[in-house]
């Protein structure tokens, strides 16, 4: 039992715990029950290249906004180099309302937290994106699975493209959460 296993997680990219695999041994059934948790341990980061959003693009986004028509996500210059977000309540796609400093591109780190929230059983999945709004430069997505709480996580981004004034480059953010439950999250550019 314990070498099925082992073969797999081999030949997945399903991630479980050890403990897991050597408890499966001592089963006496076939059938293995493992209780996931929502630990930061457990967060996956997955660089699907730049066409990892190609869908989400071709549906012509738009920026979504709550109930106070505020943008759920806007970013702040923090010190005309950076920016910072905050999002709430998403079920599906945003970007930012405010580009990335035109200067800003190459590599760029984004330290981000994102949560379904502390009643969910359900982990955050999002994907995350430099791109123009026609998604015609963007950078690789990155999907981040996994709830991300404390501490955060940082991502690197090595391909942001250069925006310009006519053609500017947002954050896009993409909700990938396995029954499309809301997510939450905050971060920065470093």
């Amino acid at each position: 039992m314990k070498k099925q296993i082992a073969a797999l997680l081999m030949s997945t990219s399903l991630v479980l715990p050890m403990a897991a695999v050597a408890s499966a041994e001592s089963s006496s059934s076939d059938d293995v029950l493992i209780n996931a948790t929502n630990s930061d341990s457990e967060v996956s980061i997955t660089n699907l290249g730049p066409s990892g959003n190609d869908a989400y693009f071709a549906s012509n986004p738009s920026v979504f906004t709550d109930k106070s028509n505020d943008s759920i996500i806007k970013p702040m210059d923090t010190d005309g180099q950076n920016m910072s977000y905050k999002f709430s309540g998403v079920r599906s796609n945003i970007h930012s309302k405010d580009p990335l400093p035109v200067h800003r591109y190459g590599k760029i780190s984004l330290t981000l937290v994102q949560t379904t929230g502390p009643a969910s059983r359900v982990p955050a999945a999002a994907t995350y994106q430099f791109a123009t709004l026609d998604g015609s430069l963007k950078s690789d997505a990155i999907l981040v699975d996994g709830e991300v709480t404390s501490p955060a996580k940082t991502i690197t981004f090595s391909n942001v493209p250069k925006g310009t004034a006519s053609k500017p480059v947002y954050l896009f953010i993409v909700n990938k959460t396995s029954d499309g439950r809301e997510i939450s999250g905050n971060g920065y550019t470093n």
